[in-house]
């Protein structure tokens, strides 16, 4: 047979193009399932726990309450690509997946695919030998090609003319070169680093914050330290299993987002499922840190975790009540700190800290009404352009309210017993005032980047605003 025939033979068979893992790079169960969930959580569980045994009739069923966003979905593109491709060339192409059938054929319609598609119905999911049935019997065994990703789909390739493997691992790709088929290796997958982006290890950062207690306290032993040290790491994994949640919860607002969209979980690059299992591995192993300093830091570490996970599925959503919260996290950072070295906390500083965080919380809204989402409603946040002002007069009465605190600190017993010079201490708000209002500046004006933690670690005349108030501190002592 000559190169022409062999082309117009293939031009003829049939493309079939596995869904989660191949033409996306997602899973459609999962992508429903966080979708609802940012619905309706509880109507969301426990579809989850009384539909565990029928994963057909809960895919269904899940799509009551939400839908993923066709457009939104990662998709591959040299997956799209080879089936327009395909299908300008004559030759049939379906989707055949596990998702609901639903899904299905509103992905083919999206992607202007046209003839038949095969998805799960209530009573039936299509998996595995189901699908290789359903397939040798439409297009007859060796009669079409197959696009998969995971040994799932090996059933499915037995029958098949032709393997195409999205990304099969080493494992599979043995197993495949035995079918005597002819096999083609997609490369693509994601790497250690991707999670580790994911995990946001930038951002643990903030619970430096436990250790000001101790620094407050002008206490340098070495076994308070330890323990504040292990609670820190306890609470970094922690906020790293919640921003995994976050983002997972936030998936169709990340991907309208100008920048969050590249996030591994929202462009797909780490799979639902691998962040998922991640965040309840770093959920475990914090807790069983937090109990190795003591049960009352286990206790709070939870309680931290509880009160970001209300914030995530209901608090970010209102107005204010977001901003407060935020606050509240990192004064709950210093209380834990607190509990963890044994050392008592000013509540003059106490205050400062909550009111220091929420004009930076006013400034993180502030960027986002003002870069990302010009004269709109700020998404998954329940801000829009008429709140500018009054977040103004938060940020700003922040600021004064965070001062007055600490000046009232400086004059406190506490104070003079710890420094020499309470009115050298007090000449630290000069570059702590002018640094919060730089923030809050540079946020109105949307010159501040949307995650503030990077912003503050490059900074330069912030950095150099922080070192002034270092350096007043250690004269002050």
């Amino acid at each position: 047979m000559d190169h022409a025939d062999r082309s117009a033979e293939t031009d003829q068979v049939p493309l079939v193009l596995d869904v989660d893992g191949s033409l996306l790079r997602s899973d459609l169960l999962f992508e429903t399932f966080w979708a609802a969930m940012g619905r309706n959580i509880w109507r969301t569980l426990g579809l989850w726990l009384s539909r565990m045994r029928s994963s057909a009739r809960l895919k269904h069923d899940l799509l009551a309450i939400a839908q993923p966003e066709i457009e939104l979905l990662p998709f591959r593109p040299e997956i799209v690509d080879m089936a327009l491709k395909a299908q300008k060339a004559g030759r049939p192409v379906h989707l055949a997946s596990g998702a609901d059938q639903g899904l299905v054929d509103a992905l083919a319609q999206y992607l202007g695919l046209e003839g038949e598609h095969f998805g799960s119905h209530p009573d039936s999911n299509l998996t595995r030998s189901a699908k290789a049935a359903l397939l040798a019997d439409r297009f007859g065994e060796g009669g079409f090609d197959y696009v998969g990703n995971a040994w799932d789909d090996l059933d499915v390739w037995h029958v098949a003319r032709r393997i195409i493997a999205v990304a099969p691992g080493p494992a599979l790709a043995a197993r495949l070169s035995t079918l005597d088929k002819p096999v083609e290796i997609l490369p693509d997958g994601w790497s250690f680093a991707d999670l580790v982006h994911e995990l946001r290890p930038l951002h643990w950062l903030k619970n430096v914050l436990l250790f000001l207690p101790l620094l407050a306290a002008h206490r340098l032993e070495l076994a308070p330290f330890l323990s504040v040290a292990l609670a820190v790491v306890a609470f970094s994994l922690t906020a790293s299993s919640i921003y995994i949640i976050n983002d997972l919860l936030d998936l169709d607002s990340d991907r309208r987002h100008p920048e969050k969209r590249n996030r591994p979980i929202a462009s797909g690059i780490v799979p639902i499922r691998t962040a998922m299992a991640t965040s309840a591995a770093l959920w475990v192993v914090a807790l069983a840190l937090a109990f190795l300093v003591n049960p009352t830091v286990a206790a709070m570490t939870f309680g931290y975790f509880l009160a970001t996970l209300v914030y995530s599925l209901w608090l970010k959503h209102l107005r204010w009540l977001d901003i407060l919260t935020l606050a509240f996290l990192f004064q709950l950072r210093v209380l834990t700190g607190a509990v963890a070295s044994q050392t008592a906390i000013s509540p003059w500083l106490l205050g400062v800290v909550f009111a220091v965080f929420l004009s930076l919380a006013v400034a993180k809204r502030f960027t986002g009404l003002t870069r990302a989402f010009r004269g709109s409603r700020l998404p998954g946040r329940g801000y829009d352009q008429s709140d500018t002002q009054p977040l103004r007069y938060v940020a700003y009465a922040s600021v004064l309210l965070a001062t007055v605190l600490f000046l009232a600190y400086t004059a406190s017993a506490e104070a003079r017993m710890l420094y020499s010079s309470t009115g050298l201490l007090a000449l630290l708000t000069l570059p702590a005032m002018a640094w919060l209002i730089r923030m809050i500046r540079l946020s109105e004006l949307g010159r501040e980047d949307y995650d503030p933690v990077v912003f503050v670690t490059h900074d330069w005349p912030g950095l150099a605003l922080a070192s002034a108030g270092v350096i007043i501190v250690l004269l002050a002592i």
